[in-house]
Formats: structure tokens, sequence, C-alpha cells
């Protein structure tokens, strides 16, 4: 599977396109820099194949960027269900947009839950519930490829934080443990560098991070 990072600017966190004959754009930044990410996306697809969105959690830094890339591409935004009300509300706490100093755009989304599956056409992403860094942080797996585009979940060697709005500190480790028990080759995380052919191992790390096994 071809996943292509989309580094951020700023404080942006990264963003994933899956290219396919369907492609998928994971997650959308804090839109600040809404014309070079648009700029980085069409050079790698037409405007019209891009039609879906897929926010791996709440937070300013991932679906800032979401109300003027889905209005630009014509595109449906996904979300899980448990951090989409605050998103479709645009609430400045919820969303932590407060945080940066900014207020956010009110985003139409689709709810989605565990166990949903995004096809790109030659590729299958299963929605993974992974709650602990927000209650409807998710992750993306390709059981083929062992890919996993982890949000803040889990990152290179670290977690994301527990101590914003909805998140838990017992629940990111059971993620995190739920997560070592998948096969996975590459990580593709919501911040700092991917883990490629090394993913296990980084979520393993990660563990030892949060002071457990």
């Amino acid at each position: 599977m071809t996943i292509h990072l989309l580094p951020g600017k700023g404080y942006d966190g990264n963003m994933f396109l899956v290219e396919g004959s369907d492609p998928i754009l994971v997650d959308t930044g804090t839109g600040q820099h809404y014309p070079a990410i648009l700029k980085s996306i069409l050079d790698l697809v037409p405007m019209q194949k891009l039609k879906t969105i897929v926010l791996t959690h709440r937070h300013y830094d991932h679906v800032g960027g979401a109300s003027a890339l889905m209005k630009r591409l014509g595109a449906k935004v996904y979300i899980h269900e448990l951090d989409a009300k605050v998103v479709m509300n645009g609430d400045s706490w919820g969303t932590m947009s407060s945080m940066f100093d900014q207020t956010i755009d009110a985003i139409e989304v689709t709810p989605i839950k565990a166990g949903q599956i995004f096809s790109t056409g030659e590729h299958r992403l299963k929605v993974l519930h992974t709650p602990g860094h927000s209650a409807g942080s998710i992750c993306l797996y390709d059981e083929t490829t062992k890919d996993l585009i982890s949000g803040d979940t889990v990152f290179n060697g670290g977690v994301g934080r527990w101590d914003l709005p909805s998140g838990n500190y017992e629940a990111l480790v059971m993620s995190i443990r739920g997560l070592r028990e998948l096969r996975v080759n590459s990580l593709h995380p919501g911040h700092g560098p991917c883990g490629i052919g090394d993913g296990n191992e980084q979520i393993l790390e990660a563990l030892s991070y949060l002071g457990e096994s």
C-alpha cells in the first residue's frame, strides 16, 4: 500500500494520503496552511477522485482543516461517534482549538464505529477504536500490508497526551496493549517520524514509556 506522508507546518499534525482508485485522506491539520496542504494533495491525486476524509480524533491540529478541504474537494468527513459531537458543534474546548488561541468552524461529519472498513479500491483500512488520547481516537489498520495509521494513540516510541478533555490514562494503556496483539509492519503516527518496518517495536516502546508492559 502506498501511504504518502504530508507533513504539517507549524502546529499541524501529520496527514496521510492513501492511494487507490478511491484515495483516502487521513487528518487535515489545523487549516492554517490550507493552500500548501491542498497543493500537496493535488500533486498526488486529481481533485475529483478524493472524496473521503477520515479524522483520527477530535483535536484542532488534526481536524481544523477539514471544513475548507471538504468544501473544496466535495468530500465526506468521517470521525468516531464519540468524538463527532464536539466537531459538529465547533466546540473550541472539546476540540482544543482554544489551546491554540483559535476558533473552529462547525464541521459536518459522518460518525463511524470500530470495525468499519474504508476501501481505496485496492486496500482495506479497518477502524480500530483506541480511546485514551480522546474518547473517540481511532487507528486505521490494513490487515494485508500490516500498516497502521495511528493518529495520536501511539507515536514512534511515544504516546499522545491523556490529560486533555475526554483523555484517560487507563484507556490509553489498554488501547496500546490491544495494538500490541497486531502484527504491525509500519507505523504512521499523527506526529513525528514514521516507523517503517518496525511498527511492533515502536508499540512496545510506547508501553515502556507509559511504565507498562
